[in-house]
């Protein structure tokens, strides 16, 4: 199984966003409240090899804020980085604060993508996903699960596990998605551009995800990220 690097944050008193390699893996506002937050994130999919870059933007600070964060091995607990493993000072002065920090990683399959990702533009990321929700609702199970293979492809990859029994839980999942009505419209499309307009994330401007439904009083939704690929718009992660 291959190694599962994920970030750990811990903070208190502060609103604060955190990338790597240019892609948002945790957000969390507590300035306001004084509360305490914890996040964490895995990082497989978006670790490039060499010089790996973890951006922190502290955008708010109550009195007494504080943040730490860590790359961490998820299996273990062991810190991959002992560098960023203990609390950030936070300057004096008022934010905002931004902080990188850089690491090596043995994953680099999202450097692969970023070189092969032309960059893309809102509109034909909403059409996209426009083209994306005709197909649920037509019932395209196959047509949908192969704009999604990309994405479990990475999956398989990242993670180490067998791509066939990860098509085949996708499989299932899909059909859940096919089998409901899906009901958003352009204006509801959150496009959202990371890595210079390579990669967009496609939410519903309600804040929930965009493929979404509810059922046994819960919900269950399937993350779209997508990029303009040679041949053509891919699910990517």
């Amino acid at each position: 199984m291959a190694k599962i690097w994920q970030l750990s944050a811990n903070y208190s008193g502060v609103d604060v966003k955190g990338t790597i390699n240019g892609f948002p893996v945790f957000d969390g506002a507590t300035a306001g409240s004084g509360e305490s937050g914890f996040a964490t994130a895995p990082l497989n999919p978006f670790l490039i090899g060499k010089g790996n870059v973890l951006r922190i933007e502290v955008t708010a600070k109550a009195d007494g804020g504080k943040l730490s964060c860590s790359v961490e091995d998820a299996m273990t607990g062991d810190i991959v980085d002992t560098g960023n493993a203990a609390e950030i000072p936070l300057p004096d002065g008022d934010p905002p604060y931004v902080i990188e920090q850089t690491f090596d990683s043995e994953m680099e399959g999202f450097a692969k993508l970023l070189a092969e990702a032309k960059p893309s533009d809102e509109a034909s990321m909403v059409a996209f996903a426009l083209k994306l929700r005709d197909m649920l609702n037509a019932g395209d199970k196959d047509g949908v699960l192969a704009l999604f293979k990309p994405k479990f492809e990475a999956i398989s990859a990242d993670f180490g596990q067998p791509i066939d029994m990860i098509m085949g839980q996708a499989g299932q999942m899909v059909a859940a998605f096919t089998s409901a009505k899906h009901e958003f419209e352009s204006g509801d499309v959150d496009a959202r551009p990371h890595c210079d307009n390579k990669l967009w994330e496609l939410k519903h401007k309600n804040g929930h995800a965009l493929i979404r439904v509810e059922e046994d009083g819960g919900s269950m939704s399937l993350d779209v990220c997508a990029a303009q690929m040679p041949d053509g718009i891919e699910i990517v992660r």
